[in-house]
């Protein structure tokens, strides 16, 4: 049977003034007037039909019936602060399941897991690695890092990082008898796409950085091609060639002297990670952690409401 609509804005300004026995002090705990706790004790007596104080000049006293009321109202507020408290708790720790795109995945989030487990060693990071967009509706993930244009309706996204793309290899590969001091240098080596981006027109590619690097010597249709960035990069990890890295990806190979960047013309990527979460889940405690973790890895300040 559905329960009758409870007056609870009454039934908690009277717990405040049995427990004060004061309107006055009531009102302060409440952050209102004591006319308006006046009121609703008014109108939770009409909505009983029964007196709930003795209301005398020196200040309050329950009514009999009053006490019951009270002493009932207590062990129900007590229950509820409980279960809130459990909940809230419940929020900030157990299982955190988030979709992420594998090349991120692989060259950005789990090189640095161990940082996030122990900032917050309460909670299970649960990842599934796909290329598509999960619906949050259908699917059980809390948030998900996608590589797009941050237009995702009835989704919050948060850009984690512009990327860009710029040729880099093995420093192995500048011990050898072929220098690249100069764009036209490569059309001595070999050349290693990334594929991935095929379906944007927009994403620059080694035709594009050539154009815009004023290399007219250079074939940029030969050489190997890679249906995912991070297998390019390996590639050209292990000198198998010259890739159009993308900067943020490799920026741990870079620092580890695993990859070397040749020169200083870096096309932007136009597209850039996001997290990406329903609306409903901003005020949820392990989303913000989570997301507060991604800024600070990357660098950046929290975003301030507008």
């Amino acid at each position: 049977m559905p329960r009758p609509a409870y007056p609870l804005n009454a039934l908690r300004a009277f717990e405040a003034a049995a427990r004060h026995l004061s309107f006055v002090q009531a009102a302060d705990e409440l952050n209102v007037t004591p006319a308006a706790v006046s009121h609703q004790v008014k109108r939770l007596e009409e909505y009983l039909g029964l007196q709930l104080f003795r209301r005398l000049s020196r200040g309050l006293l329950l009514s009999e019936t009053g006490q019951v009321l009270f002493s009932e109202l207590q062990e129900v507020f007590l229950r509820l602060d409980k279960a809130l408290a459990q909940v809230q708790a419940s929020d900030s720790q157990g299982a955190l399941t988030i979709s992420v795109a594998p090349v991120f995945a692989a060259k950005w989030l789990l090189p640095r897991l161990q940082s996030f487990g122990v900032l917050y060693p309460d909670i299970d990071l649960r990842m599934s690695s796909a290329m598509s967009m999960i619906d949050f509706q259908r699917d059980s993930f809390d948030a998900a890092v996608r590589l797009g244009y941050g237009r995702y309706p009835g989704l919050a996204a948060v850009k984690l990082f512009e990327e860009s793309v710029t040729p880099m290899c093995s420093p192995r590969m500048l011990e050898g008898g072929r220098p690249i001091l100069e764009p036209d240098d490569l059309q001595r080596q070999v050349l290693l796409h990334d594929d991935s981006l095929g379906f944007d027109p927009a994403a620059p590619d080694w035709s594009s950085w050539l154009r815009a690097a004023g290399a007219e010597a250079v074939d940029a249709s030969r050489g190997n091609r890679f249906g995912q960035p991070d297998h390019a990069l390996q590639a050209a990890i292990d000198g198998a060639g010259v890739v159009l890295g993308w900067r943020h990806l490799a920026a741990d190979d870079i620092a580890a002297g695993r990859l070397v960047t040749l020169f200083d013309l870096s096309l932007p990527l136009g597209s850039n990670f996001y997290l990406v979460y329903p609306e409903a889940h901003a005020g949820r405690k392990k989303v913000v952690m989570l997301q507060d973790w991604l800024l600070q890895e990357i660098g950046q300040k929290m975003p301030q409401p507008d």
